[in-house]
């Protein structure tokens, strides 16, 4: 049986296009914030991340969290909002059974409150010992994790709690070249967590190998566009010195530069790459 996928964006940031390509220029481009929406039958519906929200501008209001609001300058309408746009297709925020958690980056984890029932899968390396989910942290604290795009105070109190880490899944053959073994979600193939090392720790992408169109490998922020695996268009270096590991961070890029190479069937999308959205969106209906 096929995962039925859906494609949403909970509003976007805006940057030069240089930050994600070095040939970008200097205009400035919608980076959206995408999740993605699966139907598995069998299964309750199933979030990967879950963009912006409005608790994102609480979050970065005071300073030094501030700052990566004025860096990253967000645009959001309550429209856009994750819980809003389930609910027009008819998911409640009580039906989400599990959201799977790219990393914890603000963009990708600023709904996560919405889905109170859910299960949350992450990597558990994602979570730093020094911090409690929920609270702001303190000033030393707080300009590490506002440097790395980690803003602890928009996750749920009972992160832990409600929390799996993908780790603990059963391992299966992604059957992509260049990947190995991933983590099975739900013990049938159709869905299966694969570590995608360099831009944050723990960071995950997506692999979904039946669904109503093609293939589709959502990759979160292991690159920012699509140019970087199709042809080496990879960001400047002051931006690839801001992520966690440049060295495994650019490993990963080659990696999926070369599936898609051997595998151009497969739709891999970005999380922040409209080009790819827009494509998986139209190839998947």
């Amino acid at each position: 049986m096929s995962v039925r996928v859906r494609l949403l964006v909970a509003g976007h940031s805006l940057q030069a296009e240089w930050f994600s390509r070095r040939s970008g220029g200097l205009r400035r481009v919608r980076f959206p914030a995408t999740f993605a929406l699966l139907e598995v039958p069998g299964q309750a519906p199933v979030l990967f991340d879950t963009g912006y929200s409005a608790r994102f501008f609480c979050a970065t209001g005071p300073f030094p969290q501030r700052l990566y609001r004025l860096l990253l300058p967000v645009a959001f309408s309550p429209a856009e909002a994750a819980t809003a746009q389930l609910g027009a297709l008819g998911v409640p925020p009580d039906a989400v059974g599990t959201v799977v958690l790219s990393h914890l980056h603000g963009d990708h984890i600023a709904g996560l409150r919405d889905f109170p029932a859910a299960r949350i899968v992450r990597a558990g390396p994602a979570l730093p010992p020094e911090v409690e989910p929920g609270a702001r942290p303190r000033a030393r604290v707080a300009l590490r994790t506002t440097r790395h795009g980690f803003l602890p105070e928009l996750l749920p109190p009972d992160l832990v709690a409600r929390s799996t880490d993908a780790a603990a899944l059963p391992m299966v053959a992604t059957g992509l070249p260049g990947f190995g073994a991933g983590h099975d979600l739900f013990g049938d193939g159709r869905a299966v967590l694969v570590p995608l090392p360099g831009h944050a720790p723990g960071h995950l992408g997506l692999w979904l190998p039946r669904t109503q169109g093609r293939p589709v490998f959502l990759v979160g922020d292991a690159c920012w566009h699509r140019e970087a695996f199709l042809s080496g268009d990879l960001p400047p270096r002051p931006v690839l010195a801001m992520l966690g590991e440049p060295a495994a961070s650019a490993a990963t890029v080659e990696r999926l530069a070369a599936l898609a190479r051997s595998r151009p069937d497969v739709l891999v999308v970005p999380s922040h790459c409209a080009a790819s959205v827009a494509a998986a969106q139209e190839a998947l209906g």
